[in-house]
Formats: C-alpha cells, sequence, structure tokens
C-alpha cells in the first residue's frame, strides 16, 4: 500500500544520512519514475512524484534497460506493462 511504500521511501532518506558514500543502490522498488514507464493510463502521479523527489534527493541514475521495453507484467489480457 502508498503508506508502506512511503515508509520505505522515508527509510531510503535515513540511510542515505549514515552512508555518505551510496555506490548501488538496486531493488524492484514497484514504484515508476515517469508515464512512459507504464502501458496503461491508471498511474498514482502522486507516489510517482515521491519516487522521483527521492531519486533526485539521492543523485541516483537508473540503468539503461537493454532489449526491452518493460520489465513487469500483470499477465493478464490486455496486459499491464511496467518497467
Amino acid at each position: 500500500d502508498d503508506a508502506a511504500k512511503v515508509a520505505f521511501l522515508e527509510e531510503l532518506h535515513e540511510i542515505r544520512a549514515y552512508c555518505h558514500i551510496l555506490s548501488m543502490l538496486c531493488d524492484g522498488f514497484n514504484l515508476i519514475l515517469r508515464s512512459e514507464d507504464k502501458n496503461t493510463d491508471n498511474l498514482n502521479r502522486c507516489m510517482m512524484g515521491k519516487f522521483r523527489r527521492l531519486v533526485n534527493d539521492l543523485a541516483l541514475k537508473e540503468v539503461y534497460l537493454h532489449g526491452r521495453r518493460y520489465t513487469w507484467s500483470n499477465e493478464q489480457s490486455p496486459p499491464t506493462l511496467v518497467h
């Protein structure tokens, strides 16, 4: 749920305060940065903004995805696809 996602983002901010050299952060965040990262218009723009602020605040860089546009599917018809 959104409350758990917000708590997770806050925890990442706290970790950054203690770890001054953050070399890599990897996870399946279940959050998206841009509307282009999803093939439907069902977007949570508030959570997108919170995630984008975290990425900017921590100066994170997205690793380019080679060979595919999306990384996740709900496997329904029609599918929801997410990067």
